[in-house]
C-alpha cells in the first residue's frame, strides 16, 4: 500500500468519478483504476463499486477512507512541518475558540513582528474548538492557546490541563450575549417584553465548523438554556463566522457572542447580555509545560490581557 494508492482512493471518493480524479490528479483515468484495484486485491475488500454512472462507496469502503483520510491528514501535517523549518526562520501558532482573539493581538502587534523579527516568519491562527485548542497545544501544533468555558465549570480546565501537561492562566470574565443588528425590532420592544422572552421567534445563526444539530452553544449553560425554551423557527448553521455576521448584520437574525460586540467600526451591532450566572465565561490562555515560548507568546498575551481588560 503506498500514499499514491491513498491519495486515488480519497480524490476518487470525492469525486465520484474516476475520470473526474484522474484530471484533477493530473494522471490517467487507467493508472488511477489499476492502482485502486491493485489495493483493493492486496487488502482483500471492495472500496468502490463501479457503475456506468460512476463509482459509489462501499462500506467496507467508508471505513477504510476514514484511516486513508487520517493517514494523509498527518503525512501533510509532517511534510507542513518540515517545510516550516526549511524554508521559514521563524514560526509562531495561535489556536483560539474565537477569531477575535486571534486577528486583534496580530494587528496590534503588527509594528514589532515587522521591526523585531529579521527574515521570513510564518504566522498561523486557528480558529478551533475547546478541545481542539487544547489538542493542539498538548501536540505543540500551536505555541498558545486560548479557550473559555463556563465559570462555574471552570474545574474541567484544572482536570483537562492536568491530564494534557499543559499550563493555563486566567484571562478574564465575560457575559454571554445576543447580538443582533442595532435597528433591530425586538430592541425597540424590549422595554415591555425583555429580549430573551422572544429572540426564537427570529433566525438563530450559529457559525461552526462542524454541524451539530442538538447544540446551540460551545458549552452547556442554564441561562442559553432559558433563552432556548422553544427551538428557535429558523437556524443557519454556518462555517464562516464572518459570513454569519454578514448575515445578522442585513436581516433580522441574531447569534450568540462570547463577549459583548468588540467591533463598532464593522458594524452597527447591539449587544444584549443574558441573564444568571451560568452566562458568565472564564477566559484561558494555555501553554505546553515546560516548552520554551515563542518570542511572540508573551506580547500577543499582553495584547489579550488588554483586550480582557477593556470588557
Amino acid at each position: 500500500m503506498t500514499f499514491q494508492q491513498l491519495s486515488f482512493v480519497v480524490e476518487v471518493a470525492n469525486c465520484e468519478s474516476i475520470n473526474k480524479a484522474a484530471e484533477r490528479l493530473y494522471t490517467s483515468q487507467s493508472n488511477v483504476s489499476n492502482s485502486i484495484k491493485a489495493l483493493e486485491e492486496e487488502l482483500g475488500i471492495q472500496i468502490f463499486l463501479r457503475t456506468k454512472k460512476g463509482v459509489s462507496v462501499t462500506e467496507e469502503g467508508r471505513e477504510f477512507l476514514s484511516y486513508a483520510n487520517e493517514i494523509i491528514d498527518k503525512k501533510i501535517f509532517v511534510e507542513d512541518l518540515y517545510a516550516k523549518s526549511h524554508f521559514r526562520k521563524q514560526y509562531f501558532s495561535v489556536s483560539s475558540m474565537r477569531s477575535f482573539f486571534l486577528s486583534t493581538p496580530i494587528t496590534r502587534l503588527w509594528p514589532q513582528i515587522s521591526d523585531g523579527h529579521g527574515g521570513s516568519i510564518y504566522i498561523r491562527l486557528k480558529k478551533q474548538s475547546f478541545y481542539d485548542v487544547l489538542d493542539d497545544v498538548q501536540h505543540c501544533r500551536s505555541d498558545l492557546g486560548i479557550v473559555f468555558l463556563m465559570k462555574s465549570h471552570s474545574n474541567r480546565i484544572t482536570r483537562l490541563c492536568s491530564v494534557k501537561d499543559l499550563d493555563y492562566h486566567l484571562l478574564g470574565e465575560s457575559h454571554i450575549s445576543i447580538v443582533t443588528r442595532a435597528d433591530h425590532p425586538i430592541l425597540q420592544a424590549q422595554e415591555t417584553v425583555p429580549v430573551e422572552d422572544r429572540m426564537t421567534d427570529y433566525p438563530y445563526v450559529i457559525a461552526e465548523n462542524h454541524e451539530n444539530f442538538g447544540r446551540y452553544y460551545d458549552d452547556d449553560s442554564e441561562s442559553i438554556s432559558q433563552l432556548f425554551q422553544s427551538p428557535p423557527k429558523c437556524i443557519i448553521s454556518i462555517n464562516d463566522s464572518a459570513a454569519s455576521q454578514d448575515i445578522v448584520a442585513q436581516s433580522d437574525a441574531f447569534f450568540i457572542s462570547s463577549t459583548r460586540w468588540q467591533h463598532p467600526q464593522h458594524y452597527h451591532f447591539s449587544s444584549v447580555p443574558l441573564k444568571g450566572e451560568d452566562s458568565i465565561l472564564a477566559h484561558y490562555y494555555v501553554t505546553k509545560k515546560g516548552q520554551t515560548p515563542h518570542p511572540l507568546t508573551a506580547p500577543y498575551v499582553e495584547e489579550l490581557k488588554k483586550m480582557f481588560h477593556g470588557l
